[in-house]
């Protein structure tokens, strides 16, 4: 077996460790304002997006859902939609994401993890609820802006 020259092996070494500084543009964590506009009946609700990384370093968040009020609620439906031009002139505007949970006490979230959204392009979001016989719907809009 051939050994390799030390200085070969040290420069192998050297190089390796290093980063060339050039990240590509995707994984880069961006500071972001998540501003939720445009609310309906969510009095009872408090909606935050919050800015993380996710597993592969990319910019990615976790969308709360916190009901606020002072009795449980049930049949709690979470959505959200990316409102791009092409979904919102589609005959049938879908939400990109449903998610059910049969029962919700006072203070109590829902966590959506580790979402890739797009910034500058407003999220749809949409709770419903059961309270008592009655189905109640509220409404919002997040849109995430860089912050320069």
């Amino acid at each position: 077996m051939r050994k390799l020259p030390l200085w070969l092996v040290l420069l192998f070494v050297v190089l390796s460790g290093c980063s060339t500084g050039s990240e590509p543009d995707n994984t880069k964590i961006r500071s972001v304002s998540t501003e939720l506009t445009n609310q309906q009946s969510l009095e009872h609700w408090k909606l935050v997006m919050l800015p993380k990384t996710n597993g592969l370093g990319e910019q990615a968040y976790d969308m709360e859902f916190q009901y606020t009020g002072d009795t449980s609620v049930k049949s709690v439906t979470v959505y959200y939609r990316i409102d791009t031009k092409e979904k919102l002139s589609a005959p049938t505007v879908k939400a990109d994401s449903k998610t059910v949970i049969s029962k919700l006490d006072p203070n109590e979230k829902i966590t959506l993890s580790e979402l890739i959204l797009p910034i500058d392009v407003p999220i749809s979001v949409e709770v419903d609820w059961l309270e008592g016989n009655h189905i109640s719907r509220g409404t919002g809009v997040f849109k995430i802006t860089e912050l320069k």
